[in-house]
């Protein structure tokens, strides 16, 4: 590790339908940083409780860096209110469901009939559109229709659910870095308020602009150690 790197545990949540190997590029320039596996929801949890769980299963016991990808960064903004989170760092995310896409939201409804296995339809639809429409649609489109390929996890039906329930109760109890790419097919930058913006970056910001994510965790974790200096 970076001698100007601060020795802060970090810990990152990935997007839905990805895993640990996300952040594989960061787990090399950060030895601390641990990504948890994701713990099977309980039926008709909120995305609060989830998150208290989540927080309990990988708790550091010291003061910690908590954040993630998509889906991921909505999880660790609720876990802050649960560990000794110095900060909470957003990655291509959202902070409420006020932000979420109106395309995710006025599909809400069908979140609540679809079977727990959806990432198979899921992933057979956005294969269909990758070889049909997806070969004429705008680069946004084409990301758009590669990622929902790839999409494999059973937690796509709850986390739906959770994240158009989820309205965020007052302030969070540390501060919020948000990294985001203007061209995110997920989650349009357009919609919500990052404090770093990534030139032609798409959703997958860890792999597609490693080097980036790697320096705006590490201008984070500088900012906290040398809070915590005083």
């Amino acid at each position: 590790m970076s001698d100007s790197t601060p020795d802060i545990p970090l810990i990152l949540l990935p997007g839905i339908g990805v895993d640990a190997r996300v952040f594989t590029i960061q787990q090399m320039q950060f030895p601390q940083l641990v990504v948890p596996e994701w713990l099977p929801p309980q039926r008709r949890e909120s995305l609060p409780d989830y998150a208290a769980r989540m927080a309990a299963a990988c708790h550091p016991g010291r003061p910690c860096v908590v954040g993630g990808m998509s889906f991921g960064g909505m999880v660790a903004l609720e876990m802050t209110r649960h560990l000794p989170a110095a900060a909470c760092v957003l990655i291509a995310s959202v902070k409420s469901a006020d932000e979420l896409p109106w395309t995710l939201r006025s599909l809400g409804v069908a979140a609540f009939v679809l079977p727990n296995r959806t990432d198979w339809l899921v992933a057979g639809f956005g294969t269909a559109l990758k070889h049909t429409i997806g070969r004429v649609l705008p680069r946004r489109g084409q990301q758009l229709c590669n990622h929902l390929s790839r999409v494999r996890s059973p937690l796509i039906p709850w986390a739906w659910r959770a994240s158009l329930r989820w309205r965020p109760s007052g302030d969070w109890p540390c501060p919020v870095f948000h990294l985001h790419g203007d061209a995110d097919p997920i989650f349009p930058s357009r919609r919500t308020t990052p404090d770093k913006v990534i030139p032609n970056g798409g959703h997958l910001l860890p792999v597609s602009h490693p080097y980036e994510v790697n320096e705006f965790l590490r201008r984070c974790l500088q900012q906290v150690a040398a809070e915590a200096q005083g």
